[in-house]
């Protein structure tokens, strides 16, 4: 294992070195920080508990409040909306510490988890990762779908703190990628005390990558437990944007979520189309990545659309295109839809979550390209709760039809809300072997983990 990692450090600095200047480069383009100081191991005092700040100890795996201290790491904006429900239920139980990988994961767990240390993961280098282990004190360490980094996994080891992989799964890229490594990945995957798989294959998959099987359940997606709870701020924003969006009784609202570079020209096509059989149509693009605003305004206004920026409208403004530019509203906004695309399918990205906009009972449509999310795609496929296309032509006829005939999207839209609520349970599952690791208590299978498998 140690050769393993020497290895593993030697190149992953080499690759650090080498890339850095790209990511530096494509940062500043984009208007973001790397946060390095941070990542390499400078840690925020906000960290830091009073007490250690004052040279005082503190028991191992406890805070100054005596509540468990909890590091739960979710990558990016998708994982942090993902945890809410989770952050929610261990809230009263324990002291929460939130890390994210990028920036508009930050700027979304600021506005979501405003009572909760937010940080940076550190870079993966051992005395980076020691440096925040020390200054957290976790007994416990949650890392959301699946995030592998040895050298942190190796130091929690160390230190005794057990780590839990929470709602994982493999899409097929990382699997392949993985799969190449296999022989020195079956090492560090015995790091973690226990994995918390969303389906039978991410199940499987885990396994055959070098998981102990023992340690490895099915507890099901997270994603379903995910609920818009009542935000008087939020349900403001979208009564003002519902006022120029849906000005008349005759509007109709297409949303596109998440969507991709490459997508957007093809659903452009799609809503140019659209808007000769339907003369009041408007459309709410939503990039997965909010930086590429400006980029899809320039490509709407090359094909002699009017659009806007969110972060610019003016209220009583009227628009035929918004494109959302700002992080933590769209999942509020899908409330407003009639029709409802789910973007990064149309193109070979993988699809992303379905979940959001079927909490709210909406017709949904995607892409070929489903593959990240492939068992909820199937379930809502199965259930009549959602329709699938094979191309951009096909999602225009289907879009049309939908959009003709509004018995038809509420039917789509209420089989959505059944197949959430009746593929719920996830969170609860997941808190209890979040407290069977940490309170050792007696376990209800000869794995010590309470039986939440249905295979």
């Amino acid at each position: 294992m140690r050769f393993f990692l020497v290895l593993y450090s030697a190149l992953y600095t080499l690759l650090f070195i080498i890339y850095l200047p790209f990511y530096a480069l494509r940062a500043r383009r984009e208007g973001r920080r790397l946060h390095l100081r941070e990542r390499a191991g400078l840690v925020p005092q906000s960290l830091v508990a009073p007490s250690l700040r004052d040279g005082d100890s503190v028991p191992e795996g406890r805070s100054y409040d005596d509540k468990p201290r909890i590091w739960i790491h979710a990558v990016s904006v998708g994982e942090v909306n993902v945890i809410k429900p989770l952050i929610e239920a261990l809230r009263p139980h324990a002291r929460l510490y939130i890390s994210t990988t990028t920036e508009t994961g930050q700027q979304l767990g600021q506005k979501l988890y405003p009572q909760e240390p937010l940080f940076y993961f550190p870079l993966d280098w051992g005395w980076c990762c020691r440096r925040y282990l020390n200054a957290v004190q976790p007994q416990l360490v949650l890392i959301a779908e699946t995030e592998i980094w040895p050298n942190f996994l190796f130091q929690a080891h160390k230190a005794r703190i057990p780590v839990i992989l929470v709602n994982g799964r493999l899409s097929d890229r990382s699997f392949a990628r993985y799969r190449r490594i296999r022989r020195f990945l079956g090492p560090t995957l015995r790091l973690i005390r226990t994995f918390c798989m969303q389906s039978k294959q991410d199940k499987q998959r885990i396994i055959d990558l070098g998981a102990p099987a023992d340690r490895v359940i099915r507890i099901g997606n997270l994603k379903y437990d995910y609920e818009l709870k009542p935000d008087p701020d939020k349900q403001q924003m979208v009564q003002t944007l519902a006022a120029v969006l849906r000005p008349d009784a005759v509007s109709l609202l297409w949303m596109c979520g998440s969507t991709r570079e490459e997508e957007e020209g093809k659903l452009v096509d799609v809503y140019v189309a659209l808007r000769q059989d339907f003369p009041a149509l408007r459309w709410l693009v939503a990039p997965r990545h909010p930086h590429r605003s400006e980029e899809i305004v320039s490509l709407l206004e090359a094909r002699g659309l009017r659009p806007a920026l969110r972060s610019k409208l003016t209220a009583g403004e009227k628009i035929e295109v918004l494109v959302l530019d700002t992080i933590g509203e769209l999942a509020h906004l899908y409330q407003l839809a009639d029709l409802v695309f789910i973007g990064g399918s149309l193109v070979p990205w993988g699809g992303h979550n379905i979940v959001e906009a079927a909490n709210f009972g909406k017709p949904i449509t995607f892409g070929p390209h489903m593959q990240n999310f492939r068992e909820i795609a199937e379930t809502f496929l199965e259930a009549y709760a959602a329709v699938q296309v094979s191309s951009k032509e096909e999602l225009l006829t289907r879009s049309r039809d939908l959009l003709q005939d509004p018995s038809a999207r509420k039917w789509l839209g209420g089989n959505a809300r059944r197949v959430v609520r009746e593929n719920q349970g996830a969170v609860k599952h997941t808190v209890e072997v979040v407290k069977s690791v940490m309170g050792d208590r007696p376990a209800n299978d000869e794995h010590g983990l309470p039986r939440t498998d249905t295979d």
